[in-house]
């Protein structure tokens, strides 16, 4: 596909671009230094922000913003300058902001300055458009306490009074409006009226909590000293009459008209009508664009540093990757041809624009890409990896060390009790303790676990945080039965727990390393068809050594340590390398281990052979014709390569015993495997896929569709205690439960759809960790810098914040749901605040001259509460319990039918 773009539809033209002299402002910047610079275009000048100002915007300006950072590590609007030698690397980002007013001469003048600013930069910074209203991610951690914008037109303006539009759950946006009048509201929002001598504030009632304690905490710190009055949406008339009074002179309740659930929020958008596509910009007199043939996008697919390419991330943002060779003139022009591209697939205005250069690449581009793995940059705040070494476990470091727990994902060293159950269908059982565990595919277990913690040290104890885990496992060919009595199980045994504890969810090919450690690293998986026979005859243990029906196999052994090592029946077998380890019970038990298997790994195959009784350890290349003669009877074809019988690989010295046939045939020695037929293991050194940058998310059900904002730069005071959040290690997907935070039972299935939804590479088959607030894991809280297991202890919630500013608390019948619509009882039709509200003289018009979304037989629920217990001399609630026939004659009495 070629898509040809014109220059006259950049902002501004390519051909156009001044000679790169520095604005003098610009030359004041240390280039080498860890640095937060805020400049406004006025006209054509540059301005530098005062520090005392930075968080304030106009509406009618542009401004700049440029922040340097050591690699992993954050800046925000606090950052003190601070020179760094030549030779440290820095992560240098730029932003333009534009206001939603903001003059078109503007737009083109900051674009100038851009250029000029990263050219004086080297031309290696991401620079991120931004809209009002439509920041990045990045953007809005510069500002962790929120940012006001103010009305340009009222700069002049007297100071009161004024109407200002709050929303946003993390970071709490003050909005100026320009005139103050019923359209500025929505009941997503809370809205604060400042007058001469008293500040309301409206709060909307699909707000949040966190929302309304923001906007709670902005009025004290804005107050001058005025009385402060809560006014709840639909309950205008509760206010006393003096203050009706103060409020009908500016917003007239008789024409009140709030608008109801926000279609404008969409900081989740569904990315099913889009996809992601890569173009390879080439000038051919003018920008064409020819998109690539990529599937899933890998980081090959960017191949040329001499050239630019374009991403459309499913609409939602738009990425110019410049190779690290091409010429100045595209680095600088790239911006523009962004710009020149949303337009032309008409994409909204406001939609983010950024570009990066190779080599700088911000961890946002990265995350894109499935298989980048330049982790050095990657991974933030010192957090390795995991790799397939840790070094001997030590109990009472991982007790006392949550970075290393958490850099392990290891709670303890797995000696704690375990209890075991199988689930197959509807049925049930508990697995006698064994060394030996054998789980089938085709079912699912749930194995209850305690935590032993080797210290008996008060802080250090605190520090483990949990002392029970839950885990549930469901193979691969697990039915939807066997999996929903296995969650139901999980779930309640999560709940009954009467200590800290965590329940972990996971499938049969994303163990974390915990859940192997529990088994010593000797877990065997086999498949689905073995389970009659495992099972038969009262043998719940799955004894190996016993069970005769089990008289052949073979395993692969997975990894080269207790806590990343698995045994997995291979049926049938395509292919074998000689990195690789086997268990191949016949007549005998045999240990095959390939010429390139480590001596870890060998070890590990070692101790699972062992389990099926004494064993005979064959290296590759030195297979006896004993050994050749017993595994040709039983498996045949199966262990031939490529059809070619008896051969051997290039880098394995043909034998007489024929034990070529059980390397890779191919040039490379057998050094990578082939996908197995029947298998879904395609990362055969467990795990050696490096972890992606680990990710905290503010997440909320709305409209039955999971929001999120994410939080860059996160560290434990972002945990809100009447919210919840998820925290995307790559490992163990967690959801945080605050102790506060509402419908809490929903947490699985926020887990479940973020991973299928996030816009960005995840197996649908993620491990899945609930936590809750105080019952921390040290795997989870090492992810977060100086963490303080008594912080959050003194919380105000909303109400408790309210009571204390002298105002009574809603009413009973308006406790939101975590701020969402409050009446979800039995019936659709009893959503009563969930619905747009009208004037009554809107809804008792002709049917012709209703609002469109209005059905003419339910007109009442349009009504605020106010007015309808004006209208009906009773609540809704009371009403919705009268006979239809009563209901239907009280409606036709106030002409509302």
């Amino acid at each position: 596909m070629e898509l040809s773009l014109s220059a006259k539809e950049t902002e501004v033209r390519p051909n156009t671009i001044p000679d790169p002299k520095v604005d003098a402002t610009f030359r004041r910047v240390a280039k080498n230094a860890i640095t937060f610079s805020l400049w406004k275009i006025d006209e054509d000048r540059l301005e530098a922000v005062a520090r005392s100002q930075y968080g304030t915007f106009y509406d009618n300006s542009a401004y700049i913003i440029y922040a340097a950072n050591l690699v992993g590590h954050y800046a925000n609007h606090e950052t003190i300058t601070r020179e760094q030698k030549p030779n440290v690397v820095l992560e240098r980002y730029i932003h333009y902001w534009l206001g939603r007013n903001v003059s078109e001469q503007n737009r083109s003048n900051v674009m100038h300055k851009i250029q000029e600013l990263d050219s004086y930069l080297g031309n290696v910074g991401a620079i991120y458009r931004e809209t009002q209203n439509h920041e990045s991610p990045r953007f809005l951690s510069y500002f962790k306490k929120g940012y006001d914008i103010l009305s340009g037109a009222l700069i002049n303006s007297p100071q009161r009074p004024r109407l200002y539009q709050l929303r946003s759950r993390k970071w709490l946006r003050s909005i100026e409006q320009d005139t103050i009048e019923w359209s500025h509201f929505n009941s997503d929002y809370i809205m604060v009226l400042q007058t001469e001598t008293t500040t309301f504030v409206w709060i909307g009632r699909s707000s949040s909590n966190i929302e309304r304690r923001s906007a709670l905490t902005w009025v004290q710190k804005q107050n001058s000293g005025c009385p402060i009055v809560i006014v709840d949406d639909g309950y205008e008339q509760a206010m006393t009459a003096a203050q009706k009074e103060l409020w009908n002179a500016l917003l007239p309740l008789q024409k009140r008209m709030v608008c109801q659930a926000s279609q404008l929020v969409t900081e989740c958008t569904d990315s099913s009508s889009n996809k992601f596509r890569i173009y390879k910009c080439n000038l051919r007199g003018r920008l064409h664009l020819d998109q690539l043939d990529v599937g899933l996008p890998a980081k090959d697919d960017l191949s040329d540093a001499h050239g630019v390419y374009l991403l459309d991330n499913y609409g939602q943002s738009i990425w110019l990757w410049v190779g690290a060779q091409a010429p100045q003139a595209e680095a600088l022009s790239a911006m523009g041809n962004g710009r020149a591209f949303v337009k032309k697939k008409k994409y909204a205005d406001n939609t983010l624009v950024v570009r990066v250069v190779e080599g700088h690449e911000p961890v946002e581009f990265k995350r894109l890409f499935s298989n980048w793995l330049n982790l050095g940059q990657e991974n933030t705040r010192g957090h390795k990896p995991v790799s397939t070494k840790f070094g001997k476990l030590d109990a009472h470091s991982l007790c006392e060390r949550p970075k290393m727990a958490a850099d392990t994902q290891l709670v303890d060293d797995g000696r704690g009790e375990r209890v075991v159950y199988r689930v197959l269908g509807d049925q049930v059982q508990e697995l006698p303790a064994s060394k030996t565990v054998v789980f089938t595919t085709n079912a699912s277990y749930v194995v209850k676990y305690s935590v032993q913690c080797a210290t008996v040290v008060p802080a250090d104890l605190a520090s483990v945080g949990i002392k029970s885990i839950i885990y549930q496992w469901n193979g691969s060919e697990a039915s939807a039965e066997s999996i929903a009595t296995a969650n139901n199980i999980a779930m309640v045994a999560f709940e009954a727990l009467k200590e800290a504890g965590m329940l972990v969810q996971l499938y049969e090919f994303d163990e974390p390393p915990h859940f192997l450690q529990i088994f010593d690293g000797k877990l065997i998986i086999m498949r689905g068809q073995r389970s009659e026979m495992l099972y038969c005859n009262n043998n719940n243990n799955g004894d190996l050594k016993t069970n005769v029906m089990l008289e052949t196999f073979l395993l692969k052994v997975y990894g080269d340590a207790s806590y990343n090592s698995k045994s997995v029946e291979e049926h049938p077998l395509s292919s074998i390398t000689s990195k690789d380890c086997y268990v191949i019970k016949t007549s005998h038990v045999w240990v095959w281990c390939g010429q390139s298997s480590t001596g870890d790994a060998r070890e590990m195959a070692k101790s699972v052979g062992a389990l099926m009784g004494e064993y005979t350890l064959i290296l590759e290349g030195k297979e006896s014709k004993e050994f050749w003669q017993s595994v040709a009877m039983y498996f045949n074809q199966a262990l031939v390569i490529n059809g070619h019988a008896n051969s051997c690989g290039s880098s394995t010295t043909s034998s007489s015993s024929g034990a070529g046939s059980m390397c890779n045939g191919s040039s490379n020695g057998g050094s990578v495997s082939p996908t197995l037929s029947n298998n879904c293991y395609l990362n055969t050194c467990v795990p050696s896929k490096p972890r992606p940058p680990v990710q905290l998310f503010l997440v909320w059900w709305q409209q039955s569709s999971l929001r999120y904002e994410e939080i860059i730069g996160f560290e434990q005071q972002d945990l809100s205690a009447d919210c919840t959040y998820i925290l995307d290690t790559g490992t163990l997907t967690y959801v945080w439960l605050g102790a506060q935070a509402q419908q809490q039972e929903k947490y699985t299935s926020i887990a479940q759809c973020y991973v299928q939804n996030a816009p960005f590479g995840r197996r649908s088959a993620t491990a899945l960790a609930v936590v809750r607030q105080y019952q921390e894991p040290n795997v989870f809280k090492g992810f977060f810098e100086s963490w303080q297991n008594k912080y959050g202890k003194d919380f105000l919630s909303y109400e408790q914040m309210r009571k204390e500013l002298g105002s009574s608390a809603a009413p009973s019948n308006i406790a939101a749901v975590n701020g969402a619509s409050p009446l979800i009882l039995n019936g659709r039709q009893k959503d009563f605040d969930g619905h747009k509200k009208y004037p009554l003289p809107v809804l008792t018009q002709e049917m012709d001259m209703l609002p469109a979304e209005i059905n003419p037989l339910k007109r009442e629920v349009h009504l605020t509460h106010d007015d309808f217990v004006s209208v009906f001399k009773m609540s809704f609630y009371d009403f919705d319990e009268l006979p239809k026939w009563k209901k239907t004659e009280l409606k036709k009495q106030y002409r509302l039918f």
